[in-house]
């Protein structure tokens, strides 16, 4: 089995998200979408190709969607690399 790795800014990432979802949306939403994040970059390790390059971003990335936020990544030999975890309206002011 694969293994997923989040990056420092991909934990930021999803405790802002976290942090956002609990005033928007409350604790048992929260819960079950970052549950759904964890089995989405489960499916991206073991499967890396599943997501669509994004060379336009940077060398190497690729990219998958997953509700209104976009998933960057980068394979590994052993999995992929979680470098980000964006709201989609947010994609064309990243700076990775």
């Amino acid at each position: 089995m694969a293994e997923f790795v989040l990056t420092k800014r991909a934990e930021a990432d999803l405790y802002d998200l976290a942090l956002f979802g609990l005033e928007r949306f409350g604790e048992r939403q929260v819960e079950a979408y970052l549950a759904e994040l964890d089995h989405v970059f489960s499916l991206l390790a073991d499967h890396p190709r599943m997501g669509r390059r994004a060379e336009a971003i940077a060398p190497g990335v690729r990219r998958h969607e997953h509700r209104a936020h976009v998933i960057l990544y980068e394979e590994m030999q052993t999995g992929v690399r979680i470098l980000a975890v964006i709201h989609g309206s947010s994609l064309s002011r990243l700076t990775l």
